[in-house]
């Protein structure tokens, strides 16, 4: 009998949950607006499933993203951001480091030290390596979606330009029609930040600045105020 890991269980579980989630957002918001053209309720729920799929890995369109409603875009910005699972050639921060992360909030609200789950304990390294990565992306990102302001022509839609740049962290592909009309710095731009997404800006720091662990003492603890 195969051995299910809790790592297995947490992608699972992490996957499932997004799909249907992905899957309800998108039925609801483009209902009336995109999924006109699709006379059946099933062509619909079709179109919404596969819609809640694409940002997370392939990155397909089967419909003008442009043309999609504000709430849709900036939860396929979610799903981008968020991406495949651990060991899979998908972008993203990862499904597992998400799941982290979101176990880690409910923890601290409840006053625990440990995220605990399925009947197993997370170790503190994989707690401090999944926000590192959270962090480390968010920070690329806004830092390219600054870039982009800056170098595109006065009046490009701040959200056109978020999409643009999770989409590249995340290398999805997807686009609102945005990419034919970047200027050579924000081209360039686009590319670092494709690298980076790809390899792993964390994955970069550790072989630049990770040294041999030669440490034999501890300096006193400290708790630091935070709210």
């Amino acid at each position: 009998m195969p051995i299910i890991t809790l790592n297995t269980k947490i992608v699972i579980y992490t996957t499932s949950i997004l799909l249907f989630v992905g899957w309800v957002v998108f039925f609801i918001t483009e209902y009336n607006n995109t999924m006109v053209e699709h006379t059946t309720i099933i062509g619909k729920l079709t179109n919404a499933a596969f819609s809640s799929v694409s940002p997370r890995t392939a990155g397909f369109n089967v419909i003008d993203y442009s043309k999609m409603t504000i709430p849709s875009l900036l939860f396929v910005i979610f799903l981008m951001w968020i991406g495949a699972s651990p060991a899979s050639t998908g972008g993203g921060i990862k499904t597992s480091t998400f799941a982290l992360a979101t176990l880690n909030i409910f923890a601290v609200a409840r006053g625990k030290s440990r995220i605990e789950i399925f009947g197993k304990r997370i170790s503190s390294e994989s707690t401090s390596r999944a926000f590192a990565i959270l962090c480390i992306s968010l920070i690329v990102i806004g830092f390219s979606i600054m870039a982009l302001l800056i170098f595109e022509p006065k009046g490009t839609p701040l959200l056109t330009v978020a999409f643009e740049c999770f989409s590249a962290y995340s290398t999805v592909g997807l686009s609102l029609n945005f990419t034919p009309t970047l200027t050579e710095p924000s081209k360039y731009v686009i590319i670092l930040v494709m690298f980076i997404g790809r390899i792993g800006m964390l994955n970069l720091m550790i072989g630049l600045l990770r040294q041999i662990n030669h440490q034999f003492y501890e300096y006193p603890k400290e708790n630091i105020l935070i709210n």
